[in-house]
């Protein structure tokens, strides 16, 4: 069998565009084995891996109905800009059950990225010991600067592997995959800017943690870059691409709306080229 395998890139709410696309996945029984998850990915992907289509509405949409999980408000009372005790345990655990066993038991490979605070470098997370351990990394995983505390896992201060790996298309190639779609969450024409001011900040709030500062310094260079490595394997027939066209949200878009528009733009863009994934994935 081909190593083939799905790269998530996050972004936070700009994410649900890829849980439409799993679920369409999961509907139409597309079986793929490796899963490689960055930050806000990981809520599309863990579902995909346990087999729960539809979770990531009922578990990061409809709630925004009675809870407003995210915003200033929020900051204040939680010291984080998204209320992580809610999503990272209220949600899974009471409120939408996460099916941890069934996430453990699938065939499926799921891979999440953390960001170490003092080496900069990227770490990959696959194994799991318990659930509480995955949402631990999980939340890690989606620690941004400014807006989350600095998470530990097994005593080592990390944040959002996006700072160090946003686009983790070294991995693919590392890993050997022969076939790998990719899912990501911004329109084609996006390329990332380098931001004076957020460096600024980082250096100022971070300066205990250099080479994380210098991570940080060089992402934009490296997301560019990979964008330019991925769509080189787009031409070459090893990469399939699936992203917005027709609308794109904000990281912190809360309308409820306007976010199920958004899932379903992810699951019609998967529809609308079912012919043309079953054929990459099987040629």
């Amino acid at each position: 069998m081909k190593q083939i395998g799905i790269m998530i890139e996050g972004g936070a709410m700009r994410s649900i565009f890829a849980a439409g696309v799993l679920d369409f996945f999961l509907e139409k029984g597309i079986e793929i084995p490796n899963v490689l998850a960055v930050s806000a990915g990981a809520y599309a992907g863990m579902n995909y891996v346990s087999g729960q289509r539809g979770r990531a509405v009922e578990a990061v949409i409809k709630p925004l109905e009675k809870e407003k999980f995210m915003g200033p408000g929020t900051f204040l009372r939680k010291g984080t800009f998204f209320d992580m005790d809610f999503l990272f345990d209220v949600v899974p655990k009471k409120l939408v059950p996460f099916n941890f066993e069934a996430f453990t038991e699938s065939a499926k490979r799921f891979i999440i990225n953390t960001t170490n605070c003092l080496t900069g470098e990227c770490i990959y997370h696959e194994k799991f010991d318990s659930e509480d351990e995955f949402w631990n990394i999980c939340r890690v995983a989606n620690s941004l600067p400014f807006i989350s505390r600095i998470g530990k896992i097994n005593g080592i201060p990390m944040l959002d592997g996006g700072m160090a790996e946003a686009l983790p298309i070294s991995r693919v190639i590392e890993e050997g995959w022969e076939k790998v779609v990719v899912i990501l969450s911004r329109k084609e024409d996006y390329r990332k800017k380098h931001r004076h001011f957020y460096m600024m900040m980082i250096r100022l709030l971070y300066h205990q943690y250099p080479r994380f500062i210098e991570t940080v310094a060089g992402r934009a260079e490296k997301y560019n870059e990979s964008l330019d490595e991925i769509a080189r394997l787009e031409r070459e027939g090893k990469a399939l691409v699936l992203r917005p066209s027709k609308m794109a949200v904000g990281n912190s878009e809360s309308n409820v709306e306007v976010l199920m528009d958004y899932y379903h733009h992810g699951y019609e863009e998967a529809q609308g080229r079912e012919e043309e994934i079953f054929n990459f994935l099987t040629t």
